[in-house]
């Protein structure tokens, strides 16, 4: 008699499932350990009070920003001009520290009078929308102050850091 024969998994077959199983892990893990975002405005109960707005209430705010900027339109178009007046002064060779300086005078007054064209059509809009819509434009203003406040914080420890460096160093930012 002969010995019964044992069958066994062929290897491809054994590594197709591996790796399928692998697969399967790494998906279950992204879906699993990824960290839930609040959706504010959908009516999530974690959302802060007042920002449970419609579509309607949305398309509002959302018109009153277009039409902010649609107004702020020349001013942003002159001050786009004027960043590029003052790249080409600091570019320009021989460098002329008058010239650019004049070119970051004009970029900040620039800089003014597009952000007053945008805040005036704001403000004369602000009066048609709703608390509701007010506080979602007020959360918007104040999320662009956070992001510059972090870019601020950011600069701030870079010059710490870089006058520390100096200051064990002399001969480092020499030119």
């Amino acid at each position: 008699m002969s010995d019964p024969q044992v069958r066994r998994f062929p290897f491809w077959l054994t590594l197709s499932v591996l790796g399928n199983l692998v697969l399967v892990g790494l998906l279950a893990g992204i879906f699993l350990n990824a960290p839930k975002r609040p959706d504010w405005g959908r009516g999530d109960p974690g959302a802060p009070p007042g920002f449970e707005l419609t579509t309607e209430e949305r398309d509002g705010v959302r018109q009153l920003m277009r039409a902010s900027f649609e107004a702020g339109r020349e001013a942003l178009e002159a001050r786009r001009a004027a960043e590029r007046r003052l790249a080409d002064a600091l570019r320009a060779e021989p460098y002329d520290e008058a010239a650019a300086r004049a070119a970051l005078s004009s970029l900040r007054e620039a800089d003014r009078l597009a952000r007053d064209a945008v805040a005036d059509r704001m403000f004369d809009g602000l009066d048609e929308l709703n608390p509701n819509q007010r506080a979602m434009v007020a959360r918007i203003m104040a999320g662009n102050m956070e992001k510059r406040g972090k870019a601020g914080e950011r600069l701030e420890k870079w010059r710490e850091r870089r006058k520390e460096r100096l200051e064990g160093n002399p001969d480092e930012g020499a030119p």
